[in-house]
C-alpha cells in the first residue's frame, strides 16, 4: 500500500514517468514507510491533528526569519529569539515522540510531510499581505536548511531509546524535505516558478537561463533522436519510462520528462559528438563553462532535475494530507474522533487514534493435523504436504486483496481492512475461503493430502500492533477479542477425529451441496469442517450485497467467482471464558449449472 501511494499518473505529471524503477532510484528500495489512510468521503486520506501551541510557534518562526531577511515586517509583541527557542523545544519534544512511537510505521514520514505542508499554506496565506513574500520566500531555504537538519540529528534516539530494528529504517523521504530546498515554501511543482527560486537559493548553484538552455538543447536532441528512430534512446524510453505512450514521445510535456529522466539523460550526454557538440555550442553554456569548472554545471542540472522530480512524487504523497484544526476547509477534528476514524496526532506525545480498524478476520484450521503429525510420517513429508496445502490458498487469497497475518502450524490467519477498509472485505473473504476449501478438496482428490479444514470468518474492530522482529523487520498483526472470536469460531471444538475416543458425535445435518459441514449441538458444541461466519460478519454481507432470503436460508449469486452461495443458521455456539453465545451462519455453496 505504501508503495502505490508514491506513484503519480504521468499524464497528470510534470516530470515523472518513470513508474516504480523511478520511485527507488530516488527514494531507494524498500521505499519509506506510510502509515495506514483513512476513507474520508471519496478519499483515502492521513487525517493529522498537530497540537495548536507547536503550529502557532511555526507560525512565528516563519515571520520571524522573513523579518529577519527584511521579507516583511511583522509586528510582535514577544521577543523572535524566545519565540524561536520555544519552538525549537517544541519541535524537538513532538521529534523524539514521533521516533519512539514510530515502529516503523511510517509516523515520523508522516510528520515531516503534515509540517512542511503546514509551513507552505502558512507562506501562501501571508501573500497577500506582503507583494515581495512571492518572491522573497524562496530565499528561506538555507535558514529553514540549516534548522531542520540540527533538529532531525539532535532528535534521534539514542541505543536503548529507540525500538529494535529503528537503525534500518529508510530515512530518504525526510531528508528530501530538508534537503531538496521546495516543500517548506512550495505547496505543489506546479507552484514552482523555477525562474525566481535559481537565483534566490544556494543549493542548486546554476542561473535560471543556464538551466533552461541546457534543457531545451537536450529537448532539441532528443526529438531530433526519436524522429531518426535511434534505437538506444527508444529502448531507454521503454524501459524507464513505462508511463509514457510511444505515441506520445514528441509531445513537448513528454520530451521534458526525457530529459530529466536519469537513465535518458545520462544516455544523451554520453554521447560526446550528439548532444555533448550541440551543449558547447551553445554561447550561453561556453560562458558558463569558462566561468566555472566546465562539468559542473551539467552536474548541478541533474542535482536539481532529482530534486524536482523528488518533489514531485512527495507533494503529490502529501495531497493525501488533511491537516485538521487547521483554518482551511477539512474535517472537524471533534467529528473525526468521535467517528472512529484513524487520527494521526502530533503533541507533547505521538498518537495513532482510533487505531483499532474494521477488520475482516479468516482463520483457516486443518483437520487431521494432530492424529497426521503423531502418525508414521516424517517432518519432511508433512511439511511439503503442508506447502502442497497452503501454496495452493495464497494466490486465492492475493486475488481478493487479503493479506497473509501468520502461519498457524496448521493453519492461516488472514485480514482484510488493516490498511485500506473495503465494504466488501467480508464478501471477499468469503470468496477466498470457498476457493480455499475448493482449492483443498482437488488436492485431495489427487491424492496429495488428507486434510480437511474449517474456516471462519469475522467482522470487527482489531487493534493493529507492530512487534519488532529484529533489524528491518516488523510483524504487524491485528489483535483483540474480535480476532480471538474468529479463532474460536475455526478451531475451538473440533471432530471427534481430533479429540479421540469418546468424544460425542457431531449432530446430524442434511447433506450440503459442497460436501461441508458447520453444525451446532445443543450444548452449544460447534462442530465446523466447512465454513462458518459470525452474525456480525452476516450483517455486513446483507448491508453490502443483493442477499435474497428464502426457506433454505439466505442465497447470493456470485459472479466472480460463479457459486451460488446459500446461508443458512447453525445455532449459537457457547465458548469457554465468553459469556454469550455466538450465533453461528454455515455457508455451503455450488456451482451454476
Amino acid at each position: 500500500m505504501s508503495a502505490s501511494l508514491y506513484l503519480k499518473d504521468p499524464a497528470a505529471s510534470r516530470y515523472v514517468a518513470g513508474g516504480m524503477g523511478e520511485v527507488e532510484s530516488l527514494f531507494g528500495s524498500p521505499l519509506p514507510d506510510l502509515p495506514a489512510l483513512e476513507r474520508h468521503g471519496e478519499r483515502e486520506v492521513f487525517l493529522v491533528h498537530t497540537h495548536s501551541q507547536l503550529r502557532s510557534l511555526l507560525y512565528r518562526y516563519l515571520e520571524a526569519l522573513l523579518a529577519q531577511i527584511g521579507v516583511v515586517a511583522v509586528a510582535r509583541s514577544t521577543d523572535p529569539a524566545r519565540d524561536v527557542a520555544q519552538y525549537e523545544q517544541a519541535l524537538m519534544g513532538v521529534l523524539r515522540s514521533v521516533r519512539a512511537a514510530d515502529r516503523r510505521q511510517g509516523l515520523l514520514n508522516l510528520f515531516w510531510l503534515a509540517h512542511s505542508l503546514d509551513a507552505a499554506e502558512h507562506l501562501r496565506k501571508l501573500e497577500p499581505r506582503a507583494p515581495a513574500l512571492r518572491r522573497g520566500k524562496l530565499s528561506l531555504f538555507p535558514l529553514l536548511q540549516s534548522f531542520y537538519r540540527r533538529m532531525e540529528q539532535a532528535s534521534r534516539l539514542q541505543p536503548g531509546e529507540a525500538p529494535v530494528g529503528a537503525e534500518d529504517e529508510n530515512f530518504a523521504l525526510v531528508t528530501s524535505l530538508i534537503e531538496d530546498g521546495f516543500a517548506f515554501t512550495e505547496l505543489s511543482v506546479d507552484d514552482l516558478d523555477l525562474a525566481a527560486f535559481l537565483p534566490s537559493n544556494k543549493r542548486y548553484r546554476i542561473a535560471p537561463e543556464v538551466f533552461f538552455e541546457i534543457q531545451q538543447v537536450l529537448v532539441k536532441e532528443a526529438e531530433r533522436r526519436l524522429r531518426e528512430g535511434d534505437r538506444g534512446l527508444l529502448a531507454r524510453a521503454s524501459s524507464h519510462l513505462p508511463g509514457l505512450p510511444r505515441e506520445n514521445y514528441l509531445k513537448p510535456a513528454s520530451l521534458v520528462k526525457f530529459v530529466l529522466s536519469e537513465p535518458v539523460l545520462t544516455y544523451l550526454l554520453a554521447d560526446p559528438f550528439g548532444a555533448g557538440t550541440r551543449l558547447t555550442a551553445s554561447p550561453i553554456l561556453r560562458a558558463e563553462a569558462k566561468r566555472r569548472s566546465g562539468a559542473e554545471p551539467f552536474e548541478v542540472f541533474l542535482d536539481l532535475a532529482a530534486g524536482l522530480r523528488r518533489f514531485e512524487i512527495l507533494a503529490h504523497v502529501r495531497e493525501r494530507v488533511v491537516l485538521l484544526g487547521s483554518t482551511t476547509a477539512g474535517p472537524d477534528l471533534e467529528d473525526t474522533r468521535s467517528r472512529g476514524l484513524r487520527l494521526y496526532e502530533f503533541g507533547e506525545a505521538a498518537q495513532v487514534l482510533n487505531n483499532a480498524v474494521p477488520a475482516t478476520v479468516l482463520f483457516l484450521d486443518l483437520r487431521g493435523f494432530t492424529r497426521t503429525s503423531e502418525g508414521h510420517i516424517s517432518e519432511r513429508d508433512l511439511t511439503r504436504e503442508l506447502y502442497t496445502v497452503f501454496d495452493g490458498f495464497v494466490p486465492i487469497i492475493e486475488r481478493f486483496r487479503g493479506t497473509v497475518d501468520k502461519y498457524l502450524g496448521d493453519g492461516m490467519m488472514v485480514t482484510w481492512g488493516t490498511g485500506r477498509a473495503d465494504p466488501l472485505d467480508p464478501l471477499n473473504a468469503l470468496r477466498a475461503a470457498v476457493l480455499c476449501q475448493e482449492s483443498l478438496r482437488e488436492r485431495r482428490e489427487e491424492g496429495r493430502t488428507w486434510f480437511k479444514m474449517g474456516i471462519a470468518i469475522h467482522h470487527g474492530r482489531a487493534y493493529v500492533a507492530r512487534f519488532m522482529e529484529g533489524r528491518g523487520r516488523v510483524q504487524a498483526t491485528v489483535i483483540g477479542r474480535n480476532v480471538n472470536l474468529a479463532g474460536r469460531l475455526s478451531s475451538a471444538n473440533r471432530r471427534p477425529i481430533e479429540d479421540g475416543a469418546g468424544a460425542a458425535a457431531p449432530p446430524s445435518e442434511p447433506k450440503a451441496a459442497s460436501g461441508l459441514q458447520v453444525s451446532v449441538d445443543d450444548e452449544g458444541t460447534l462442530f465446523n469442517e466447512g465454513i462458518a461466519i459470525s452474525r456480525d460478519t452476516l450483517v455486513q454481507l446483507e448491508t453490502h450485497i443483493a442477499v435474497v432470503h428464502g426457506e433454505g436460508g439466505m442465497e447470493y449469486e456470485d459472479e466472480v467467482i460463479g457459486r451460488r452461495l446459500v446461508i443458512r443458521y447453525a445455532g449459537d455456539a457457547k465458548f469457554k471464558g465468553v459469556d454469550s453465545s455466538l450465533p453461528v451462519y454455515a455457508v455451503d455453496y455450488e456451482g451454476r449449472g
